[in-house]
């Protein structure tokens, strides 16, 4: 999961449940999708990675989610690595220390920040610590390497860049408040926002500010970066929210796309398209270069706000949501084509193989998914709840976890079988919730009710959201 993420959820009331009004209208599809003035293209990924790297959160500048490793289709735990017990600043939860940040993998060193306030650079094969660098405060957000440095935010104000090899800080970019935000580096340039309302662009050797612009109340989305644009979203004060397009080069802004629910987790790019979900429980496709909406799909759940970056590769995308359910969409129009449950809240974001699936759940387990058919390969127990995202490299996954520990999990040689049940929690996949789906994929049809009326909608769903959060004292 994104550090911007994990953020908006420590400032909502923990446990705190969304009513997304959206049953009426929606057709017969659980999840439908309604279709805006351009016709979508098949999707394919934006800037792939070649299976040995996992350089940055969502594994390029697109936040794409994808990787041409293999990835293990059984697995087993083969080392942990644990980051303490001890927690600084306000985003932690708990007496240890929570490994929120989400994994980066170079050159055989993982990479990664926990709420201890420090960030961890871990042999990949064996988990010993290579070295270990401390910032002044939380680090929620995930590291990304590139080029023999490593780039990280810290809840202490700050953005680093910090020698992949040693361990020791290059530079450090002072930022209007907290940066939550994983940076996203591309081109020379490190884009990042913080919790000022600020969107930076700064030189990726020397640390200098290129470009700084306003943007919403807080900026704890990272940026998602394609063909000179960067994507991010934002949120406000009156908890509503947005995502815009800004000039790569300038900072200048393209275009904004407004929501009614608050957008602080990351754009996905690819093919022309921005995918994002809301905290309404609404999932967008739009037109990258103009920002005009292309589909949306309301979600008809009761608990369905949407707080991980979607994945997208070979014209499908793939998001999870507070629902407990990882959806998969078809990348042009939107239709739904399964839906994977777990036992609680999906805020990790997902990372994907040409065959795999593979993220976080807060029911302590990390899973793994059968692209085909939605259905559960194996699942990974831990001792806390896994919002971090994970990164897969080669035959490994690795992934954090809320009880301090960064897990290492290898493939164990064998092939995997899907099957029709989790074997955790015993519910059914690869069909749709309530049984509304059709056929083992958990295929819909159905048509939505325009585009410009799912945001009335929408609003709904953030209103009930509103009114939990002020009965709980999050106001």
């Amino acid at each position: 999961m994104d550090d911007s993420c994990r953020r908006r959820e420590v400032l909502a009331t923990a446990g705190a449940a969304v009513a997304v009004g959206v049953a009426t209208g929606v057709g017969s599809a659980t999840a439908s999708a309604t279709t805006g003035k351009r016709a979508a293209s098949a999707v394919a990924s934006n800037a792939q990675t070649d299976g040995d790297t996992w350089t940055q959160f969502g594994a390029d500048a697109g936040n794409t989610g994808y990787t041409a490793a293999d990835g293990p289709r059984s697995a087993v735990t083969s080392w942990t690595y644990d980051t303490g017990d001890t927690n600084t600043g306000e985003t932690a939860t708990g007496d240890e220390a929570n490994v929120f940040s989400s994994p980066a993998v170079a050159d055989g060193t993982v990479y990664v920040g926990s709420t201890d306030g420090t960030v961890y650079a871990l042999d990949a094969a064996s988990g010993d610590s290579v070295w270990a660098f401390e910032t002044g405060d939380a680090v929620a957000s995930s590291p990304a390497v590139v080029d023999g440095t490593v780039y990280v935010g810290s809840n202490d104000d700050t953005l680093y860049a910090i020698d992949a090899e040693t361990g020791e800080e290059t530079w450090g970019f002072e930022a209007a408040g907290n940066v939550f935000s994983s940076p996203t580096v591309h081109d020379g340039r490190v884009y990042v926002g913080s919790s000022g309302g600020q969107l930076y662009a700064v030189d990726a050797d020397s640390g200098e500010e290129r470009w700084a612009t306003p943007y919403g109340d807080s900026v704890l989305s990272t940026p998602a970066v394609a063909d000179g644009l960067v994507f991010a979203g934002a949120f406000n004060d009156d908890r509503t929210g947005a995502v815009a397009a800004f000039d790569a080069d300038s900072g200048d802004r393209q275009w904004r796309f407004p929501t009614e629910g608050e957008v602080p987790c990351p754009p996905t790019v690819g093919d022309g398209l921005v995918y994002f979900g809301d905290f309404a429980g609404v999932v967008y496709a739009l037109d990258a270069a103009t920002g005009e909406g292309v589909w949306a799909v309301p979600l008809e759940a009761q608990v369905s706000a949407i707080t991980a970056s979607p994945a997208v590769v070979d014209g499908s995308v793939y998001v999870g949501s507070r629902d407990g359910n990882l959806w998969s969409f078809d990348a042009a129009s939107g239709d739904t084509g399964w839906a994977y449950a777990t036992d609680d809240e999906v805020i990790s974001s997902p990372a994907v193989t040409d065959d795999t699936v593979y993220v976080g759940s807060r029911d302590r387990r990390l899973h793994a998914i059968d692209r085909g058919t939605g259905l559960n390969l194996f699942t990974v127990d831990t001792g806390g709840d896994v919002v971090s995202s994970p990164a897969v490299v080669d035959d490994a996954v690795f992934v954090g976890s809320n009880d301090s520990l960064v897990y290492g999990v290898a493939g164990d040689g064998e092939d995997g079988t899907v099957t029709g049940e989790d074997p955790a929690t015993g519910s059914e996949n690869g069909t749709m919730p309530d049984g509304t789906g059709s056929g083992a994929n958990g295929t819909t049809s159905g048509d939505g009710p325009g585009f410009g009326a799912v945001g009335a909608l929408a609003g709904l769903g953030v209103g009930a959201w509103r009114a939990l959060r002020s009965a709980d004292g999050d106001t």
